[in-house]
């Protein structure tokens, strides 16, 4: 399913609320199973159940879901 940019913008800003070391948006990218975020700082992959559930009703999301999805984001290496 599609999703407009601007969800991806708030399950940002959720995500920077409980650490700010995930940095700005700067891209994401379509998967099967979801979206792949870059930011400034790093990565994280994001459930399509979760971007539904911030498009139909972002009241839904559990700060335990938000905590999560904090746990697989990855930071980058400042080799690459």
């Amino acid at each position: 399913m599609q999703f407009p940019t601007y969800i991806v913008y708030e399950l940002l800003i959720r995500l920077q609320e409980l650490n700010p070391l995930v940095g700005d948006y700067l891209s994401f990218k379509n998967l099967q199973t979801g979206i792949y975020l870059r930011t400034t700082t790093g990565s994280i992959e994001i459930p399509e159940a979760i971007l539904s559930m911030q498009f139909h009703d972002p009241g839904s999301i559990k700060r335990s879901e938000i905590i999560s999805l904090l746990t697989s984001f990855q930071l980058n290496n400042p080799l690459d």
